[in-house]
């Protein structure tokens, strides 16, 4: 019993997993057999319309035909009395060639029937709709559709019969029955709603199944997209085709493989975060505690132990603002606190200070810059940030006894800097991706991946370009542009003043 009862909930479970996964074509599948049972009622009704139309349209020519051929040019001999239109009536009756089909009644002018192609003349006309419309028409004809007492579908039409003089001597009345008609027009209409159906059918099964050649890539898709949104980036989607569906896999398949590697490149800068920041945190704390213990005994050594810690707390310092500027790139609250600035005098402070940094590693430093203002609307402290970021790269990387040279042109309005070191270069492979968040081309040297980063976004802000061109073991040369303000203009309402 409990296997039954496991069996019917596996079951329950997989019709309910099936009716999730054919949502979408259940509700197409509905709404088009709704729309198709639509479209067959409205195109069968038409086509009924129509073909009755047409049908009742050749029996009312017919009756006009024999109407305007004969029944006129008869009676016209008969236009004097009573007596010899009754008995022009009966003569036309007996010599009428279409009675097999058509029921003649001839009605005189007084409106009542003397004689008829059955054998059994009406009694009076008051059941002769056909009749009294043909009273009241000023063309004197009258029509009716519909059911005799006999339950028959019957077409009546009533014509006057004027003599020469255009007045009225009698009537001629022809009742044709219309089930033959009925039928005939039943069997077409049947035959076009079943053609009408297998083209919907047809139509219908094409659909369908382009329906579910989108469903099933569509149902694969969510499954990618669910399982990348569980963490799991390492996927291949196998789709054949270059079609929109296609294009949308390719784009999922090339986004799965973005985050995979920008997941790697987090995980790597939390490890290189956490290592820097595991690096001084021990030399300041082994330094406080060696000061702790030494206590005043030994000022020269708590000299240096002090100078250790304001080192290691300005490196945290730096580290942090790092990390807060890229926070602020990427939730764009980055603004800039803009000025008008010499951004030569802001290059050479700061290849000034990177001096004795580059002689303790004896590296030689040059900086050749033109003696003229590069004056820019600009952020002093993000330039200088970005001059910091550069150079330290170049002294970071380049070995003892190598070179780093700075370089500085005014071009067109544009202030051009080149920052070219001799260092170990950047291979061919990482070149595209030293300015990309978190990317580290080099791990055996010290950084947190996104001070370039950062330094290419601040550049950018100020309408500027950041390029990079390196070989592996030849050096690395970073290409820094700036537009320089217009000063013309402001020279010229200086002398005014």
């Amino acid at each position: 019993m409990k296997k039954n009862a496991g069996k019917d909930k596996a079951g329950n479970g997989l019709i309910k997993n099936l009716s999730k996964r054919s949502g979408l074509e259940a509700k197409w599948t509905r709404t088009a057999v709704i729309a198709t049972v639509c479209a067959v009622i409205i195109f069968t009704t038409i086509a009924s319309i129509v073909v009755s139309m047409l049908y009742f349209g050749s029996v009312r020519n017919r009756v006009e035909e024999i109407q305007n051929t004969s029944v006129k040019d008869y009676f016209a001999l008969y236009s004097g009395s009573d007596r010899e239109f009754n008995s022009a009536a009966s003569d036309f009756v007996t010599s009428f060639s279409n009675a097999d089909s058509v029921r003649l009644t001839v009605i005189s002018a007084s409106g009542k029937p003397i004689a008829d192609t059955s054998g059994i003349i009406p009694e009076n006309t008051d059941s002769m709709n056909d009749y009294s419309n043909a009273l009241s028409s000023d063309s004197g004809k009258g029509e009716w559709k519909g059911y005799n007492e006999n339950s028959e579908h019957v077409m009546c039409m009533t014509y006057a019969i004027k003599n020469d003089n255009g007045s009225v001597v009698g009537y001629v009345r022809y009742v044709t029955s219309l089930s033959k008609i009925d039928w005939k027009i039943a069997e077409i209409v049947l035959l076009i709603t079943l053609l009408v159906l297998t083209v919907a059918v047809l139509i219908f099964s094409f659909n369908k199944s382009f329906i579910r050649s989108m469903i099933v890539p569509v149902n694969e898709l969510n499954e990618t997209a669910k399982s990348i949104a569980e963490g799991n980036f390492d996927i291949h989607i196998d789709y054949k085709g270059d079609d929109e569906i296609g294009q949308l896999y390719s784009s999922i398949e090339n986004m799965s493989h973005e985050l995979s590697r920008t997941d790697k490149l987090k995980n790597e800068f939390i490890t290189t975060v956490s290592h820097e920041l595991r690096t001084p945190l021990t030399a300041i704390k082994g330094w406080g505690e060696t000061i702790m213990d030494l206590g005043v005994n030994n000022p020269s050594l708590i000299k240096n132990g002090v100078q250790v810690i304001i080192k290691e707390s300005e490196r945290l310092s730096d580290l942090v603002e790092e990390l807060l500027d890229f926070s602020k790139f990427q939730s764009n609250e980055f603004t800039l606190r803009t000025q008008t600035i010499d951004v030569l005098a802001e290059l050479d402070e700061t290849a000034f200070t990177f001096k004795e940094h580059a002689l303790r590693d004896s590296i030689e430093l040059t900086c050749s810059i033109p003696d003229v203002p590069a004056i820019a609307v600009a952020d002093p402290a993000r330039i200088r940030q970005v001059f910091v970021n550069v150079i330290g790269n170049a002294l970071k990387y380049t070995g003892e006894g190598g070179k780093v040279e700075i370089l500085a042109n005014i071009v067109d309005g544009v202030l051009i800097i080149f920052v070219r070191d001799d260092g170990c270069g950047i291979a061919k492979k990482d070149l595209p991706h030293v300015k990309e968040k978190f990317y580290k081309a080099n791990d055996t040297v010290h950084g947190n991946g996104i001070g370039l980063a950062v330094a290419d976004e601040i550049i950018k802000l100020h309408g500027g370009d950041l390029e990079i061109k390196s070989a592996e073991g030849e050096g690395t040369i970073v290409r820094i542009t700036i537009p320089l303000a217009d000063t013309t203009a402001q020279d010229r309402r200086d002398e005014n003043e």
